[in-house]
């Protein structure tokens, strides 16, 4: 019977008739768990979501308006995940660490209609949020999780208790829009890619048979589902009726203790979340007896993190794969591979996608060489939103996607991604555009010109590093630098954490500051 309940399921549309497949069927298997974010039954989640899409009726909603929401993983996140699939809003994800700086040019580029926040420690988001309000005029209704201490805002739970009984609304389809998400780094010129209901579920269902994911699997997230990687491997959990257990906010003694306390089979993670708990210490007094697979993605994984992190496994075995924004879950680990395999590669593609490897002067090495990958398949974006110029830069002539990530394939077909083309810097899986910070920075009464570059780093695999020109006869310190993003309200995980003081920037002819002069500089006094 589980099996054809979980062969049933996988052949849904969406994954909002996944999660009402297993409603019906295992009503008081828990579809979300957390530690102290509380926890939903599968007949709860699809009770609640419901209600919540019939209040954002209430409010005037329409199919096609976009919900924004800055929330830690938790079970009032899934459950506005799932009210956006039933009412037809488009959920429109925005990261914990960001700001006012951060936040205004993707709500004002997203037009959202609504957002759901909380206060989370000392951050306030309803107060961040009535300041928007007042500058974004597309903004309209502010839903805080958190008991509302501003007139006018919406509290969330009181939304779904007014309409809980609310007849069950049939669900928008597996045509409509679900969610947009931007690429990280991207705010000063936002790339957001909208993905239908469908497509979803197709990635769903692909990722979720390659780990044989069923209802028995307790499904540990610690990258946060406002980034597509986290709101994919939920999709893939909620398709098998397995049980949600998403991290709120990473700290190494969190996701110590969410990997035993909380009993997972499997783990998605990002390396940063593998390299600073194995440094923490916090497994060596319990080892993770449950876990079955840990599956990494978000940036490249240092084969040895792996390994030293499958040597603290009892019973399990570490796998990567790779994904983007553009191109959803793209590639895994089979795992029954090799650890050389697991660890030092992402795997194959999936289903429905296809591979090539080209060097920058456009010859094809697929077979043998290293350059770009470039994909083409169901799941690559069609375009990003209202951005033709990353729509021009983006593709290739013949229509494949370029992902700016430099790779090679083996003659199993696993690929393995060996550095990044772009101008990007990957700080333990969030994406930071350089161009964003360097314009600030310029801005400065004491710098002249500013760069960041990539700094390597054992944990988060890169760092931000700021090499500055000052004007003659004036200091400035790192501690100066940051007080002065801080004040223009520039997120910290995007303030720089090195700072090089240097006479000159090295120049083009055409003016433009050579960046791998910088980066070798850098990598040159960090390995010293």
């Amino acid at each position: 019977m589980a099996q054809d309940n979980l062969t049933k399921a996988r052949g849904k549309e969406t994954i909002l008739d996944c999660l009402r497949f297993w409603a019906a069927e295992t009503p008081e298997q828990l579809a979300v768990e957390t530690t102290d974010h509380g926890k939903l039954t599968y007949a709860e989640l699809a009770r609640n979501a419901n209600a919540l899409a019939a209040a954002f009726g209430k409010l005037g909603l329409k199919p096609g308006d976009r919900v924004a929401i800055q929330l830690p993983s938790s079970p009032e996140f899934v459950t506005t995940y799932m009210a956006c699939a039933i009412s037809g809003c488009v959920l429109t994800t925005l990261h914990m660490p960001y700001r006012q700086e951060e936040l205004h040019p993707l709500i004002a580029f997203a037009k959202a209609r609504a957002v759901v926040t909380a206060e989370v420690g000392k951050y306030d988001g309803p107060e961040v949020m009535e300041a928007l309000e007042g500058e974004i005029g597309s903004l309209e209704h502010v839903i805080s999780v958190t008991e509302p201490t501003i007139a006018g805002q919406h509290h969330f739970g009181a939304l779904v208790a007014e309409n809980v009984d609310a007849p069950e609304i049939e669900g928008a389809g597996p045509d409509a829009e679900v969610a947009l998400c931007f690429t990280s780094g991207t705010s000063a010129a936002p790339k957001g890619v909208i993905r239908k209901q469908t497509l979803m579920a197709q990635n769903a269902r692909r990722f979720g048979e390659m780990l044989d994911m069923g209802p028995a699997d307790r499904v540990m997230i610690a990258p946060p589902l406002t980034h597509v990687f986290g709101l994919l491997c939920a999709g893939n959990a909620l398709m098998s009726g397995a049980t949600v257990v998403p991290v709120p906010i990473f700290t190494p003694p969190t996701y110590g203790e969410y990997l035993t306390a909380m009993r997972p089979t499997v783990v998605y993670s990002a390396p940063a979340h593998l390299a600073a708990t194995l440094k923490s210490g916090v497994m060596d007094a319990a080892p993770p007896e449950t876990v079955r697979d840990v599956i990494v993605g978000g940036s490249i994984c240092p084969p040895e993190v792996a390994a030293q992190f499958e040597a603290r496994l009892p019973n399990g075995r570490v796998g990567c794969l790779f994904g983007m924004t553009e191109a959803l879950l793209a590639t895994q680990t089979v795992v029954t591979d090799a650890p050389e395999i697991r660890h030092a590669t992402v795997g194959q593609l999936a289903e429905g996608l296809t591979a090539r490897i080209m060097t920058l002067e456009g010859e094809d090495v697929t077979k043998g060489g290293e350059g770009e990958l470039q994909l083409s398949g169901y799941s690559i974006l069609p375009e990003y939103l209202d951005n033709p110029d990353a729509n021009a830069s983006s593709f290739t002539d013949d229509g494949w996607f370029r992902t700016g990530d430099l790779a090679s394939i083996d003659e199993s077909g696993n690929i393995m991604i060996t550095g990044r083309s772009k101008d990007i810097i990957n700080r333990g899986g969030i994406k930071i555009n350089p161009a964003d910070i360097e314009s600030i920075l310029d801005g400065h009464a004491d710098i002249v010109q500013s760069a960041l570059v990539p700094m390597p780093d054992a944990v988060l695999g890169e760092r931000i590093c700021v090499y500055a020109v000052l004007r003659p006869d004036t200091a400035l310190t790192l501690e100066d630098l940051c007080d002065f993003l801080d004040g223009q309200g520039v997120a910290k995980m995007r303030w720089p954490e090195r700072l090089e003081i240097i006479p000159e920037m090295p120049m083009t002819p055409t003016k433009k500051i050579i960046k791998p002069v910088l980066v070798a500089d850098i990598r040159d006094k960090v390995s010293d």
